[in-house]
């Protein structure tokens, strides 16, 4: 009788501990689907945004003066932007720059096709945005002869706001629209930039 009893035991308490892990299982399986959206949140987060760079600049100094060229380079490492009229090629410190502000009438290349002017009437697909603290690791200049750039914005913006800006640069699914940088300024200490574009 008691070996009875005993087997009964041991078959039921299997059975519970198995019933038991099953539902862990199930919830575990459960708290994954639903932390799924949230990971691929992030990693859409971490790609980084491209921009265009108009093959025009104006280099506005802090004391007052003002240089023409082509962004060539803005190495955050020494603090300095190069910079290139012609065939001439020069070093500018950051923190001797107020602001770099592009040309509105000068050539923008587009990461999906050639060359436009951003002066011939098109008019923006969006508003402007200004992203501000951006560590200036973040932004790097792929193609400076065509001004193509990216820069990672999850440090500065929240996964809403980032995801509002992809949409803007999806825009119908057919005519996909990229960000035109109209202005940079520079923050030496903190070495982050400060970044105003408009979708086009």
């Amino acid at each position: 009788m008691k070996r009875k009893t005993l087997s009964f035991l041991v078959v039921a308490l299997f059975t519970v501990t198995a019933g038991m892990a099953a539902q862990v299982n199930a919830a575990s399986q459960e708290v994954q689907k639903q932390n799924l959206p949230s990971v691929q949140a992030q990693a859409n987060a971490s790609q980084p945004i491209p921009v265009a760079l108009p093959t025009q600049a104006e280099i506005v100094m802090k004391g007052g003066g003002k240089r023409d060229g082509r962004v060539m380079q803005i190495d955050e490492k020494v603090q300095q932007l190069w910079i290139q009229l012609g065939q001439e090629k020069r070093s500018i410190p950051l923190g001797q720059i107020d602001k770099i502000v592009f040309s509105k009438s000068a050539v923008v290349y587009r990461r999906n096709g050639g060359p436009a002017l951003r002066g011939d009437g098109t008019p923006a697909k969006g508003r402007p945005e200004t992203w501000r603290g951006i560590p200036m690791n973040a932004f790097r200049l792929l193609d400076p002869n065509k001004g193509q750039a990216d820069v990672k914005l999850e440090s500065v913006l929240s996964l809403d706001k980032l995801d509002s800006i992809r949409s803007v640069m999806t825009g119908d699914g057919k005519n996909k629209r990229q960000f035109v940088v109209d202005e940079m300024q520079f923050d030496v200490q903190k070495k982050t930039m400060t970044i105003a574009a408009t979708p086009y």
